[in-house]
C-alpha cells in the first residue's frame, strides 16, 4: 500500500480531497494530513509518503518551497499541487522542480484521480529519468500526457500528428487553445443546446483545417470548451507569429461561423519536453477571458502580483457587516471591496468566482437573518441571486450584478430595521417588566431580541435613549416604591423581590435616585 498525505490551510479542502476520490481502490492510504506548510514538511520527512497533494500557497512555508526542500533531501515522492490561484509562474515553477501536476480549485474528481494515477506510474519506473530519454517520441509521450493515457485518443490524435508530415526543422513550439468565446457559448448553449453543437463542431473543424493546411500546428486534444493544438511556426517568425498567423486563422473562422472565438497561446519553446508545460499554459490563459476581456490571451504577457488572503477576505465580509448594521454610508465600498478580494483570490478560475460570490452571500445573509433584518425569504433570496450570478460570465458583469443586488437589498434592510427595531425593544422592555425581579444579563435580553450583544445595545440606546440597565433599574425602583408603600416587607426583603441578591446594592441604588435609603423614604411616608 502507498502512502499519501494532503494538506491545505482550509480544512473543509482537506476533507473534501480525502473523500473526492477512491484512495484505498488505488492502493494508497492517507497517513498525515496537514494544515500549513511547516507542518507537511515535518510529516513528510516522518511518514515518507509516496504522494503529496497539497496547496501551492500555505501559512509558514509554501507548497512550492516544501517542494525545494524537499529535493534537496533527495525525496523520491510525487507532489500533485492544487490552487486557487491561476498564475503560470507558480505553475511553471511546480513543474519545474518536478510537481506531477497543477490543479485548480474547485479540483475536480477526475482531475484529481488522473494526477494520482500519473504519479503512481512515475513511481513504478525504476528510474525517473528514463521517461525523459532524448531517443523516447516526445510527440507521442505528448499525447499520452495530455490525454491521461486514453489509448484510443492518444493514438488517433497522434496519427494525424504523423500523417500531416508538419516540417519540424528550424521551428519553435506554441500551445494554443482556443474556442467560443466563452460568454457567447454560454448564451448559444441556453438558446439550443443542439444548435451549439452543431456550432462548435463546425469551429473546431475549420480551426483544425486552418493549421492543418497550413501545416503550421496539429490537435492534441478536444474537449467541451475549446480545441487544443500545438502550434509549430517558423524560427524566423518568432516575434510576429500570433499577427502572422494565429490572428487571420481566427478572424477567418470567425466569419466562416459566424460566431466570436476566443484563444489561449502559451509560451513559445523550442524543446519537445517543454511543450506541455505549454499546453497548460494555454490553457490556463483560454480561461482567463471573463476576467480580462480579451480574445487573444497570450501567457508570456500575463503577470499578477496577490497580495489578497483569505484572511483579508474574511475580515472584509465582517466590516460589510458590521458597516450594515452601523449604517455606514460607505458600505457598498465594502460590498464592492469583497468583490474585488474574490477577484484577486480566484483570479483565473472562474467556477472558484462563482463559488466564493455565492459563500459571501450567503454568509451575510445568514446573519441579516439571523438578527431579523430581512423582510424576505433568506433561501429565496438566495435563489434569486444565484440565478443573476449564474447568468453572468465576465468579472465586470459579475460585480455589477452583486452590487445591484445588494444596493436593493441594504435599502430593504433600513427600512426593515426602522420599525422592526421599535417591535423588538417593545419586547425587550416587556420581558424586563415580567423579569425585573431576577439577574438579567445582557445575554439574555440580547438573545430575547434575537440580534448579537453589540448590536442590542446599540439599538436599545437609540430607541429608548437610555441603555438596558438604566432601564432595568427604574423598572425594579418604581416596584421597590411601590412595595415600601403597601407592604411592611423589611428592606433585604423589598431588594430581593426586585431582583438585588444583595441588600447593600440595593440600597446603594435606591440613594443614588432617590437621594434617601428605603429606610428613610419609608420613615418620610409614616410621618406624613
Amino acid at each position: 500500500m502507498r502512502k499519501a498525505i494532503i494538506a491545505d490551510d482550509e480544512r473543509v479542502i482537506v476533507r473534501g480531497l480525502k473523500r473526492l476520490i477512491d484512495w484505498e481502490a488505488l492502493g494508497i492510504e492517507i497517513v498525515a494530513e496537514a494544515n500549513d506548510g511547516t507542518e507537511l514538511m515535518e510529516y513528510i520527512l516522518r511518514e515518507e509518503p509516496d504522494v503529496v497533494v497539497a496547496d501551492i500557497q500555505m501559512p509558514g512555508i509554501s507548497g512550492l518551497e516544501v517542494l525545494r526542500r524537499y529535493n534537496e533531501h533527495g525525496g523520491k515522492a510525487k507532489f500533485i499541487f492544487v490552487s486557487a490561484y491561476q498564475e503560470f509562474s507558480y505553475a511553471q515553477e511546480a513543474i519545474k522542480n518536478g510537481a506531477v501536476d497543477y490543479l485548480l480549485k474547485p479540483v475536480g474528481e477526475k482531475d484529481l484521480e488522473d494526477a494520482v494515477k500519473k504519479a503512481l506510474q512515475i513511481l513504478e519506473e525504476q528510474n525517473t529519468a528514463e521517461i525523459f530519454k532524448p531517443e523516447k517520441d516526445e510527440f507521442r509521450k505528448l499525447f499520452e500526457d495530455i490525454n491521461n493515457g486514453r489509448n484510443y485518443e492518444n493514438e488517433d490524435l497522434y496519427q494525424m500528428f504523423r500523417e500531416e508530415q508538419i516540417d519540424l526543422r528550424d521551428c519553435f513550439y506554441v500551445g494554443i487553445s482556443a474556442g467560443i468565446r466563452p460568454d457567447v457559448a454560454a448564451r448559444l448553449n441556453e438558446e439550443s443546446f443542439g444548435q451549439f453543437n452543431l456550432t462548435r463542431f463546425s469551429v473546431f473543424n475549420r480551426l483544425s483545417e486552418a493549421f492543418g493546411s497550413q501545416k503550421i500546428g496539429f490537435i492534441i486534444k478536444k474537449d467541451e470548451d475549446a480545441l487544443h493544438l500545438m502550434g509549430v511556426f517558423p524560427n524566423e517568425d518568432r516575434e510576429v507569429f500570433a499577427e502572422k498567423y494565429v490572428e487571420p486563422i481566427r478572424d477567418r473562422v470567425e466569419r466562416e461561423c459566424g460566431v466570436e472565438l476566443c484563444m489561449g497561446i502559451g509560451t513559445a519553446t523550442d524543446e519537445p519536453p517543454e511543450m506541455l508545460q505549454s499546453y497548460k499554459e494555454a490553457k490556463f490563459a483560454f480561461g482567463l477571458y471573463p476576467f480580462e476581456e480579451k480574445t487573444i490571451l497570450d501567457a508570456s504577457k500575463i503577470h499578477r502580483e496577490y497580495h489578497v488572503s483569505f484572511e483579508d477576505y474574511k475580515e472584509d465580509v465582517e466590516q460589510a457587516f458590521r458597516a450594515i448594521i452601523a449604517k455606514d454610508e460607505h458600505v457598498m465600498d465594502w460590498i464592492d471591496r469583497i468583490m474585488d478580494d474574490i477577484e484577486s483570490i480566484h483570479y483565473g478560475n472562474w467556477n472558484a468566482v462563482v463559488m466564493r460570490t455565492m459563500t459571501f452571500a450567503g454568509d451575510l445573509g445568514f446573519k441579516l437573518n439571523q438578527y431579523r433584518l430581512l423582510d424576505v425569504d433568506f433561501y429565496e433570496m438566495q435563489d434569486e441571486l444565484q440565478q443573476k450570478v449564474y447568468a453572468q460570465y465576465t468579472m465586470a458583469s459579475l460585480k455589477k450584478c452583486v452590487h445591484a443586488h445588494y444596493e436593493d437589498l441594504i435599502q430593504r434592510v433600513y427600512a426593515k430595521g426602522r420599525s422592526e427595531d421599535k417591535v423588538l425593544i417593545e419586547d425587550v422592555k416587556r420581558y424586563i417588566r415580567q423579569n425585573y425581579n431576577k439577574d438579567l444579563s445582557i445575554k439574555e435580553l440580547a438573545s430575547v431580541a434575537c440580534v448579537s450583544q453589540n448590536y442590542f445595545s446599540a439599538m436599545f440606546k437609540k430607541e429608548t435613549g437610555q441603555n438596558y440597565k438604566a432601564y432595568l433599574t427604574s423598572i425594579r425602583m418604581d416596584e421597590a416604591l411601590r412595595l415600601l408603600r403597601e407592604t411592611d416587607y423589611k428592606t433585604y426583603e423589598i431588594g430581593e423581590r426586585v431582583g438585588y441578591n444583595n441588600v447593600r446594592r440595593f440600597v446603594d441604588a435606591f440613594k443614588q435616585i432617590y437621594s434617601v435609603s428605603p429606610m428613610e423614604y419609608r420613615k418620610a411616608l409614616r410621618e406624613k
